[in-house]
């Protein structure tokens, strides 16, 4: 029975672990990768950005920001982001 009890700790303990993880993951981007950025204001293209680099999630808004000729773009609204 203690066998079964433990088990199931550890289950639930490595489950819990792996959502974590991964939720880190999807918001911190650790390589480079083609992007193409179209952001949207009432139903027209207003900005269209493509570049190579890392796309990161702005905590606390809807938007995403990255880094391009060391200049910071931040990105929030209705937009698509694509990835090659």
């Amino acid at each position: 029975m203690k066998k079964i009890i433990m088990l199931s700790v550890v289950a639930i303990a490595m489950s819990s672990c792996q959502r974590g993880c991964s939720k880190i993951s999807r918001s911190i981007q650790t390589s480079e990768r083609d992007y193409e950025v179209v952001m949207f204001s009432g139903g027209d293209t207003v900005f269209v950005d493509k570049f190579r680099g890392i796309v990161n999630n702005s905590e606390a808004s809807d938007g995403i920001y990255y880094y391009k000729n060391d200049e910071l773009i931040e990105v929030s609204g209705d937009y698509v982001l694509k990835s090659k």
